[in-house]
C-alpha cells in the first residue's frame, strides 16, 4: 500500500512557488467514487449472478498469446503517450528523453486516482518536467496541451462509435443526451483553446485580467506569471502551424489505435472475433464518458458501459464481460501499479532538487 505521503497532492505541491499550479485539496471527495462503485455494482452487477458464473468459467479458457499481445499493444499505446508529452516539449524548443516522457505519464497516472484527478496529473507532468531541466513555462505548457491532443483523437474515435451504434440503434436516449453533452463541453473548449493560441492578444488580454484577479487573492503572484506562458504558447502555436502538430497529433491517435488493439486482443483471447466497425463501436463513447465522469480512470462507467453495448451488439454476455474486464485489467490498473514504483522515483527525485535549491537559497 503506498504511504499517504507519498503520493498527497501535497507531495505534488512540495517546493511550489506563489505562481504554480496546485492541485484542490479533496480528500472527503474521493470516498465519493468508491459509494458509486458500490452503488453500480449492486444494482447492476448483482442480478446478473449467472453470467458472471459464466465469465469465470470463461477465464478458464483464455488463450495466453492472445494476452501477451494486448500487453503489447498497450506497452506500444504508453509509449505514444510519452511521445505526444515529448512532442509538445520539442514544439516549445526543448528536449525530454522518450524513456523519461514515458516514466511520467505512467507515474502522472498513478497520482491522478489519489490526488484530485486531472489536476493532480497536471500538477505531476509540471513538477517532474521541470525537474528533468524543462523551462517553468514549458513545463507548465505540458501540463495541459497534450490533454488537448488526446481530447480531439478521443472525440474523433468517439464520433465514429457513436455513427456505428446510431446506424443499429444501440444508444438509448440518455446516452445521447450525454454523449452530446460530453462532445459539445469537450468540442468547445478544444476550439477556445485554438482560438486563443491563434490570437495571442486576446490571450494576453485575458491573461492580465487574470493576474489583476489573482493577486487580489494571493499578493505574492508575480506579474509576468500568465503572460510568459501565454508569450510561450504563441511561439508554441507558430510551431504547429509550420507542420509541428503533425507528430503530436499522430502519437495521440496511435494511443488510442493501440489501445483498441488490446481489446481487440481480449475479445480474441476470450473466443470471441468482433469486427472492426463494431470494436469502435463499443469502445470510443464508452472511453468518452469515462474520461468526462469524475470518476478517477472511468472506474465503472467504462466496464459497465462496455459491457452493456458488446452485449447489445450480439456479443455473448460472459464472453463481453470477461474481455472488458481483461482489457481494463490490461490498460488500467496494471499500469496504475506500475507507476507506483515510477511516481516514488519521480518524487523523491523533486524533494531533493527543492531541497538542494533551498540549501542553495540559505547559503546564499
Amino acid at each position: 500500500m503506498l504511504k499517504a505521503e507519498t503520493l498527497d497532492d501535497r507531495s505534488i505541491e512540495d517546493g511550489d512557488g506563489p505562481d504554480e499550479p496546485k492541485p484542490f485539496n479533496v480528500r472527503l471527495l474521493r470516498f465519493v467514487p468508491m459509494i458509486v462503485v458500490l452503488g453500480l455494482v449492486v444494482h447492476l452487477v448483482l442480478p446478473r449472478i449467472d453470467s458472471i458464473e459464466d465469465s469465470l468459467e470463461t477465464m478458464r479458457t483464455l488463450v495466453p498469446w492472445a494476452l501477451a499481445l494486448a500487453v503489447v499493444a498497450e506497452g506500444l499505446s504508453y509509449v505514444a503517450n510519452g511521445s505526444v508529452l515529448q512532442a509538445v516539449i520539442h514544439l516549445a524548443g526543448e528536449k525530454l528523453p522518450l524513456r523519461r516522457a514515458i516514466a511520467i505519464e505512467i507515474g502522472a497516472g498513478t497520482v491522478a486516482l489519489v490526488a484530485a484527478g486531472a489536476l493532480g496529473f497536471g500538477a505531476a507532468i509540471y513538477k517532474w518536467t521541470q525537474n528533468r531541466g524543462v523551462s517553468r513555462n514549458t513545463a507548465m505548457l505540458a501540463s495541459w496541451l497534450p490533454s488537448m491532443f488526446d481530447a480531439v483523437s478521443l472525440v474523433l474515435f468517439a464520433l465514429a462509435g457513436a455513427v456505428e451504434l446510431l446506424l443499429v440503434h444501440q444508444l438509448s436516449r440518455a446516452t445521447e443526451i450525454a454523449l452530446f453533452i460530453v462532445v459539445t463541453a469537450l468540442t468547445t473548449v478544444i476550439a477556445a483553446v485554438i482560438i486563443l493560441l491563434a490570437k495571442n492578444d486576446w490571450a494576453m488580454a485575458l491573461a492580465h485580467r487574470a493576474t489583476r484577479l489573482l493577486r487580489r487573492v494571493r499578493p505574492k503572484t508575480r506579474d509576468a506569471a500568465l503572460t510568459d506562458s501565454v508569450k510561450r504558447a504563441a511561439d508554441t502555436w507558430n510551431s504547429m502551424r509550420d507542420g509541428g502538430w503533425i507528430r503530436p497529433a499522430v502519437s495521440s491517435i496511435l494511443v488510442l489505435t493501440f489501445d483498441v488493439l488490446c481489446l481487440e486482443l481480449a475479445f480474441v483471447a476470450a473466443g470471441q472475433r468482433i469486427h472492426p466497425t463494431l470494436l469502435l463501436a463499443g469502445y470510443g463513447v464508452p472511453i468518452l464518458l469515462g474520461r468526462a465522469s469524475f470518476l478517477p480512470g472511468g472506474i465503472a462507467v467504462i466496464e459497465i458501459a462496455m459491457t452493456a453495448i458488446f452485449g447489445g451488439l450480439g456479443v455473448p454476455a460472459n464472453a463481453a464481460v470477461v474481455a472488458v474486464l481483461t482489457y481494463r485489467l490490461i490498460s488500467f490498473w496494471l499500469p496504475a501499479l506500475l507507476g507506483i514504483p515510477f511516481a516514488i522515483r519521480l518524487q523523491s527525485r523533486h524533494r531533493r532538487i527543492a531541497s538542494d535549491e533551498a540549501a542553495g537559497e540559505t547559503t546564499a
